[in-house]
């Protein structure tokens, strides 16, 4: 009776240990994935070699281990050594990568190293960071099949529930790291949680005496063989070969295809959905459920097969259609998923999580499942006996592992940028119908599955002959299919699709700039505004800048304001989206053309990473990223307003773009905290309805009459109000105001706007931020000197506090009330000539 218990403890403590270790493997790609990003830049092309790496090592150590495993009496022993060496090396790897690697660039930079160089050598010690512990957990899932399939007759279902399970722990650990444990607990308490699972697993793996498993076939057992060809299992090596030759090129398939799938799926869902770092840890999530999923379905059904080799065919073939069937959904998402939920959109967590959970319900969800089926399939073909478990997981795993290496460096680097998602899913559902059509040739089909042949040939015929014509699948943002817009400008690269939209009304034509789903910058007048002031501030403070940096080009607006100024003889730019560099020339009477003045130095790439690598100094560095909760909030943490401080010159100034909208007062707040712990001396501008931050190196004092002469050399601008009186009361906080907010500093660790809280939201946001800037404004005295006309300064603050009124109650849609607030701008502070245009702009009647 005891041992009868201990077995069935035994049988539950060993599955537990399979589920958690699936769960740590998740924690650790993500903070591993996320880490990297700030070392080796937050583009596609470096998380796809994080991505890459990760499968090799975890393919290396199936190969490597499973044989290993396959040999050795103490499998629980050998368990436990490598749940010890993954929680070793993955707390190292925390360490390495946050505070050393990332000095390489310096350190290489003083034995004048070549930039190329000190990349090659950088990344290749991220890959081989990542290939130690990935190497270790590529030997989990061999030894533990060994310890808990007991008999030849429980193979099968036992391989299903040893892959879902494990799957079900990663799918777990992918949701609680992405959703609560890094926004609440940080990286750093995130991994030591990872590392005591690891080590608490492997303790009790060595303690117990429960998890050796049966030295040979039980008494009178023998091998599953099967009579049927291709269906399974011989014990002669031919037989075996042949076996071999239906499971190792389909499972490899299965890995290039779905990881190929995943990253053109994520590219796809970018154009359409909100990008924040919940809604793709949802979709990635959601494929791993698949696999879940998929591999207990197998379980459950693995008794009735009757032909392993023709079900591998059939499972094949429907993989290829159904990412055929998830293409058309995409191609038309907004009019069969968004836009009849459109009502519902409003609300954050719907918008956020339930729908990027139904369109992977239904574009990804089903051919993950199918992967999942397969693996443990592709193991029961190849298996014949509990004795080989280990080496013939690890074999499986070797070659899944390495289609999911190759798969998403080919759709990354060949497949995107040459065809574009659309025909690179054309081109992966060719590669598994062929593969299925192979394996048709070498297999003797039975009943309906005759009918295969034919149709495999034909469908595959009519893909072949699409991707020859090569038709343009352009995959346009949401509103593109609700609101007839132009399109001048469609480009897809490796890192974003970029379209440049003209859309005409009854007052006026707006273009406008999209990078996926997100608008880089229109051509409405409040936000020229606010990133011409991004530009034109600090020179207008007195900077005297020779060299200036712009991280995220946009459209060239800040740049070309840069560049206005003749002092300026070096303007680098640094831009995530590269292709962006084209759309500029649709704005060339916004940005003056500025991509072929000479001075300007376009660079494509990551801006935080440009700035770990370079030893350059800058006289001015200005910032335009996106929305910090879409995607940038690593250029708002304290770590980088630090790495701006050390790349400005004696005197120098960083101005950044600072959203009102979609951040809670206290995110606000906490940002404009953030950028004062850095730089002491930082004021808050008010641009229209945004934000400007100006950090300098020195207290910012500004004599008045060299403001106005300032100002005065730039020229007359019909898009840019530049009366001095008027900028300078766009003054909202200065160090004073600034050192009253008690808020939390936003740190790389524990960063509140990657993983925000959907009060962001709530569309009031902007209004309670303007809101606090207007209550809490500075004194212009204190930073102003010398100004001329005391009185006249009185009305332009009295003007703007009106103008913030009206722009309050346009905001909640009282449209009234905001015309009333900005005619009583106008009356007391009848000098300023904005707000005559902005009651024309805006309400359409003459003031």
């Amino acid at each position: 009776m005891n041992n009868k218990r201990g077995n069935i403890a035994g049988f539950y403590a060993i599955h537990l240990i399979l589920f958690l270790s699936g769960f740590t493997f998740l924690i650790y790609e993500v903070i591993w994935n996320r880490m990297l990003s700030l070392v080796l830049g937050a583009t596609v092309s470096a998380s796809t070699v994080v991505l890459v790496s990760y499968m090799a090592g975890l393919g290396l150590g199936a190969f490597v281990l499973g044989k290993h495993a396959n040999k050795s009496n103490k499998p629980a022993k050998l368990l436990s050594l490598l749940l010890f060496g993954i929680g070793l090396f993955g707390f190292t790897n925390y360490i390495i990568l946050k505070t050393n690697l990332q000095k390489l660039y310096l350190i290489f930079g003083d034995m004048n190293f070549s930039g190329s160089l000190t990349e090659t050598i950088i990344f290749s010690i991220s890959i081989f960071l990542l290939l130690i512990p990935t190497f270790l957990m590529g030997g989990v899932l061999p030894i533990i099949s060994k310890i808990i399939i007991r008999t030849n007759k429980t193979i099968s279902s036992g391989l299903g529930r040893i892959y879902a399970i494990e799957t079900l722990g990663s799918t777990l650990g992918g949701l609680l790291t992405g959703f609560l444990f890094l926004g609440n607990l940080g990286q750093k308490n995130t991994v030591i949680l990872a590392v005591a699972i690891n080590v608490l697993s492997g303790i009790y793996l060595l303690i117990s005496k429960k998890f050796q498993p049966q030295a040979s076939i039980q008494k009178g057992e023998k091998p599953v063989i099967k009579s049927q060809k291709g269906s399974l299992v011989n014990l002669s090596s031919a037989n075996a070969l042949f076996n071999k030759l239906i499971a190792l090129p389909a499972t490899f398939i299965f890995g290039f295809s779905i990881l190929g799938l995943q990253v053109i799926w994520l590219r796809i869902f970018k154009i359409y959905l909100t990008n924040t770092s919940y809604t793709f840890a949802l979709i990635s999530s959601l494929i791993i459920l698949g696999f879940f999923a998929g591999s207990w379905t197998f379980k459950n059904l693995s008794g009735r097969i009757k032909n392993y080799g023709q079900t591998m065919v059939y499972t094949l073939a429907i993989l290829g259609l159904l990412a055929g069937f998830g293409l058309l959904v995409l191609v038309k998402m907004p009019e069969f998923i968004m836009f009849p939920f459109e009502t519902l959109l409003s609300k954050p967590f719907i918008k956020l999580i339930i729908m990027p959970m139904a369109g992977s319900l239904i574009v990804v969800f089903p051919p993950a499942m199918v992967s999942g089926f397969a693996f443990p399939l592709a193991c029961r073909i190849v298996s014949n006996n509990k004795e080989n478990i280990s080496l013939t997981v690890g074999n499986i795993l070797t070659f899944n592992s390495l289609g999911s290496f190759l798969g998403p460096l080919f759709a990354t680097f060949l497949f995107i940028p040459w065809l574009g998602v659309g025909i690179s899913i054309l081109v992966i559902m060719l590669l598994v119908l062929s593969t299925s059509l192979f394996l048709v040739f070498k297999l003797r089909l039975t009943g309906s599955a005759k009918f295969l042949k034919p149709l495999l040939i034909i469908v595959s015929a009519s893909i072949l002959l699409i991707i020859f014509i090569k038709p343009m699948i352009s995959i346009l943002p949401p509103s593109f299919s609700k609101v007839e817009k132009e399109v001048l400008f469609y480009k897809e690269t490796m890192e974003a699709s970029l379209v440049v939209s003209r859309e005409k009304n009854a007052r006026s034509e707006v273009k406008t700039t999209y990078v996926n789903n997100a608008v880089v910058i229109g051509s409405t007048y409040d936000a020229v505004k606010a990133v011409k002031m991004i530009g034109h501030l600090p020179f207008f403070a007195g900077l005297r800048c020779s060299n200036a940096l712009v991280v995220g080009f946009g459209i060239g607006v800040t740049a070309s304001t840069i560049a206005s100024h003749t002092e300026v003889k070096a303007i680098d730019c640094i831009e995530l989206a590269g292709g962006l560099k084209e759309a500029a020339n649709f704005y060339k009477d916004i940005n003056n053309n500025v991509i072929n003045d000479k001075r300007l130095h376009f660079i494509p790439g990551d801006g935080r990473h440009f700035l770990q690598k370079t030893r350059k100094k800058y006289d001015l560095i200005s910032s335009d990223p996106t929305h910090p909760i879409l995607g940038s909030a690593n250029l708002y943490s304290r770590e980088y307003f630090e790495l701006c401080k050390i790349h400005l010159n004696a005197g120098g100034m960083v101005s950044q773009y600072l959203p009102l909208h979609k951040l809670r007062p206290v995110d606000f707040q906490g940002i404009i905290k953030t950028f004062y712990s850095v730089f002491p001396e930082a004021t808050v501008w008010l641009g229209h309805t945004h934000a400007i931050l100006i950090g300098s190196t020195e207290p910012l004092n500004i004599d008045f009459s060299e403001w106005e002469q300032n100002i005065s050399k730039t020229g007359r601008d019909p898009v840019f109000y530049t009366n001095p009186y008027h900028l300078a009361a766009c003054l909202m906080l200065n160090k004073r105001q600034v050192t009253g907010i008690d808020k939390t500093i936003n740190t790389d660790n524990r960063s509140y706007l990657e993983f925000f809280s959907y009060a962001c939201f709530d569309t009031d946001n902007l209004n309670r931020n303007i809101s606090f800037l207007s209550e809490s404004r500075a004194d212009i005295n204190e930073v102003f000197t010398n100004i001329p006309d005391a009185g006249q300064m009185d009305h332009f603050v009295e003007g703007s506090r009106y103008f913030i009124k009206s722009a309050i109650y346009f905001q909640a849609g009282e449209r009234q009330k905001s015309l009333d607030e900005l005619r009583k701008a106008v009356k007391a502070n009848p000098e300023n000539q904005e707000y005559p245009f902005l009651i024309k702009f805006y309400h359409n009647v003459p003031n």
